[in-house]
């Protein structure tokens, strides 16, 4: 009598069958599943056809919703650490000059992660820690990364178009912005309380012209990028309920 064997691995005894294909497969292969077992490739069908979760803004929900926001402060701190320990060059190559954007255009973003001074990091990521895991949850991983990079990047377009040519900008004010702006647009369309938005938003705005050094250019860029942001995703939504009313 033929011993039957697992049709992904010929050296191997088949234990039993797959619920679904009817294949035989090996211990090795066998994936628990609601009746019996199944081989890995329809285990991993099944996975895939299961509807997924998604946050009240239509991303996908998962279990930790501080992966991203962590991940982008984790960045900063790195690159944070690394120009301190004494890599001007390194700098000079990060930092947003408009004048070398044209030949060197990651300036635009790069910028968004490097800080030199304790407490411009601190602020900056002080705002990302709280305003980040909460944006995450209502957004989800992908349209948070989207939101952040895009404010970013929205804010160096700025300082790029409306600074000084010879200027020099760096932080990631522009980013964090964005991320105000769009909860702003999030819990206006919610209904919600705005005024601690609003005061936060009006007192960055005074100090971004009073203070020297402060760069209003890629506050305003990053604002007004994750509001947008913010706002076309809040359509997106909309257009998704409506399809499933229809």
């Amino acid at each position: 009598m033929t011993e039957t064997v697992c049709y992904r691995h010929p050296d191997r005894p088949a234990g039993v069958r797959c619920q679904r294909c009817d294949r035989p497969i090996c211990p090795a292969c066998m994936n628990s599943a609601a009746v019996g077992f199944q081989c890995p490739s329809c285990f991993n069908e099944g996975v895939r056809s299961i509807p997924r979760t998604r946050t009240s803004m239509g991303g996908v929900q998962r279990g930790n919703v501080q992966v991203v926001s962590m991940t982008m402060l984790a960045l900063n701190v790195l690159v944070f650490i690394a120009v301190r320990s004494g890599s001007p060059r390194l700098l000079n190559d990060l930092v947003l000059v408009p004048v070398l954007v044209d030949s060197e255009p990651w300036r635009l973003l790069t910028s968004a992660f490097t800080h030199v001074q304790i407490f411009h990091i601190f602020s900056n990521l002080f705002m990302l820690w709280q305003l980040g895991p909460m944006l995450e949850q209502i957004l989800g991983r992908l349209r948070f990364t989207v939101l952040y990079l895009l404010s970013a990047l929205g804010g160096g377009v700025a300082v790029w178009i409306l600074g000084a040519p010879g200027s020099a900008t760096l932080g990631a004010s522009g980013a964090v912005l964005g991320l105000v702006g769009a909860l702003l647009v999030i819990s206006k369309a919610r209904g919600l309380d705005v005024t601690w938005i609003v005061g936060y938003v009006a007192i960055t705005a005074v100090l971004s012209f009073i203070v020297p050094n402060i760069s209003w250019e890629g506050h305003l860029g990053g604002f007004v990028t994750g509001a947008a942001v913010a706002w076309l995703f809040l359509q997106d939504t909309k257009r998704r309920q409506n399809k499933v009313r229809l």
